[in-house]
Parts: structure tokens; C-alpha cells; sequence
């Protein structure tokens, strides 16, 4: 189950709270009367109620707890409704796999291979697709929910799958955008891209295009081959250029072989998007609205009468 805060900015509030409280709990409970009422005054002001007692400083706190509930409420807890889960398994997942000389005529592209493996693995029913990008960028398979058959594809990538050598990510990024957003086609709100590469060829074009995607509503993802096994002579990538590229999209940048916690933010975000979208109140419940009514039962002390004697 996918859980969330749908106003997470009320818990700003909180520590604020906290320090008022902490003043209030400092505080002697009868202030500055002491020093200016006389004891036997003060005493019957304290059993009328209109002075806290000693001992009462827990009393004091009340507000705070009833004001602290409120804003947890405020905040949105929410979970996503299991009717929802079809809807959840809608937006699509892009793979977008370099096939350039310096991934597909070495070891790395056995890195490659592991982490599409992983990522169709993890897509929990989320239709997911196949573009191999080089000098120019080709559509391997469109986003489709049979994780196998696209296993198989990836099982058998090797140095002669492409007809050309290079390496153009941004070409890629922009067939990605055209094969979603086009006439009747289902859109990029949701999408998410991730672009698995040495970094070989990334700069301001392939930046400039994963802007372009977030624009459209999609996040650009990027999981990184090492460095250390390029063969003797090839010149390295440029660095930083993939994590500048996930920057742009949106997204974020992991090792190839941690991809794990890259994964995981990527659920993280979507579930986010998902609750901000104009479907959201009718995919997530709403928890805050118990935190609410809890929230009124110790306002109801608040609101009683103080015990007195004789009037």
C-alpha cells in the first residue's frame, strides 16, 4: 500500500509548536500572580479556576496536544484506496538503454542488460518499453505489460544490434517524446524514463530535451555504468553529464549496480504526482479527517467546567 502526505507543509508548523509549548511548560503555572496576590487570594483564585494550580503544568499542554493532532491532520495522511490500484499501474516506463560503441563492445553492457533486467523485475504491472539508442535512436519495443517478452530482448543485445555506431541520447529523448505525445496517443503525464549509459554523448541538447519531458509532465531517470572498464584509448564521458541530465528530467542518478534506491525514489515521486493530479482525491483516502476527531477529544477538557467550592 502507497502512503503519503498530502499537505506535508503543515508540518512546518511543528516545530514552532514545540517551542511555544516548551515556554509554556517553563514557566512557573501561576506566572507573575504570586508576587503580586496575596497567598490566601491566590488560593481561592486557583479553586475557582482562574488560576492554574501548582502541579497543573500538564494542564497547560492540553492546547498544544489538541493543536499538534490538528496539524498532523491538516498535513493529509493518506493512503492509496486498493480500488485505485489499476489506475496506479497505468503510467508507463521507458527504458532507454545505450547502445553505443562504448557500452555495447565492452563489459558494460552485461551491466546494462542486469539493471533492465532488474527495472522490468520491479515494475509491478506497469506497462514498460524498450528504446536502443546509438548514432540515431530505434523503438525496441512499445510500453507493454509482458515484462517477458522484453526480457528476452534485452537477454540478446550484443556489439552488432545496431546498424549505426555514435551516440546520440537527445535524438533518443526526443523519439521518447514524440512516441507519447503525439495525436492520439496516451501523453507523457506520468511517464517515467530511465536512461541507463556511460554518459558518452550527454550535454546540453540531451539536457535541453529532458527539460522538455518534465515540462510534459514525465521524469527522466538515470542509472550510470561504471567508468573503470572502458577499453584502452576510448575517451572517457564527460563527467557529471548524466546526473546534470536527471537533474533537468526531474529525476535522479544512481550507480547501474545499486539500482535499487533509485527505484524506489522513482515509486516515491510517482505516488507524489498521482496524489497532486486532478484524479488524486478519488485515488487516495484521506486519513487526516480521524486524526481530526481524535484531536477533539482532549479539546473536550478544554471546555469543562472547573470544579469550585462555595461561592
Amino acid at each position: 500500500m502507497s502512503w503519503l502526505l498530502l499537505r506535508p507543509l503543515w508540518l512546518a508548523a511543528l516545530p514552532l509548536l514545540a517551542l511555544l509549548a516548551l515556554w509554556v511548560w517553563r514557566r512557573r503555572p501561576a506566572g507573575a500572580w504570586e508576587r503580586i496576590v496575596a497567598p490566601l487570594l491566590l488560593a481561592r483564585m486557583c479553586e475557582l479556576g482562574f488560576v492554574a494550580p501548582a502541579g497543573g503544568r500538564w494542564t497547560g499542554l492540553l492546547p498544544f496536544l489538541v493543536a499538534a493532532l490538528v496539524i498532523l491532520g491538516l498535513s493529509g495522511p493518506a493512503r492509496l484506496r486498493p480500488d485505485s490500484l489499476a489506475f496506479d499501474r497505468m503510467d508507463p516506463i521507458l527504458l532507454v538503454l545505450d547502445m553505443s560503441p562504448s557500452v555495447a563492445g565492452t563489459a558494460q553492457l552485461g551491466d546494462a542488460q542486469a539493471a533492465a533486467a532488474l527495472v522490468l523485475q520491479e515494475a509491478k504491472g506497469r506497462p514498460t518499453g524498450l528504446m536502443l539508442y546509438a548514432a540515431d535512436a530505434y523503438v525496441a519495443s512499445a510500453p507493454t505489460s509482458d515484462a517477458a517478452s522484453l526480457q528476452s530482448i534485452v537477454a540478446v543485445l550484443g556489439p552488432e544490434t545496431m546498424p549505426v555506431e555514435g551516440s546520440r541520447p537527445d535524438i533518443a529523448l526526443s523519439v521518447a517524446r514524440e512516441l507519447f505525445a503525439g495525436e492520439g496517443r496516451p501523453g507523457l503525464a506520468g511517464a517515467d524514463l530511465i536512461v541507463i549509459s556511460d554518459g558518452g554523448g550527454v550535454g546540453p541538447r540531451a539536457w535541453e530535451e529532458a527539460r522538455r519531458l518534465r515540462a510534459a509532465g514525465a521524469r527522466v531517470w538515470a542509472l550510470e555504468l561504471p567508468r573503470d572498464r572502458l577499453p584502452e584509448g576510448m575517451p572517457d564521458p564527460p563527467a557529471d553529464a548524466l546526473a546534470e541530465l536527471a537533474r533537468a528530467g526531474g529525476g535522479a542518478l544512481a550507480p547501474v549496480r545499486t539500482p535499487r534506491p533509485l527505484l524506489e525514489r522513482l515509486g516515491q515521486a510517482r505516488t507524489r504526482a498521482l496524489a497532486r493530479s486532478a484524479e488524486g482525491p478519488a485515488l487516495f483516502e484521506d486519513l487526516g479527517r480521524w486524526l481530526l476527531l481524535l484531536a477533539a477529544l482532549p479539546a473536550l477538557l478544554l471546555f469543562r467546567r472547573p470544579l469550585s467550592g462555595r461561592s
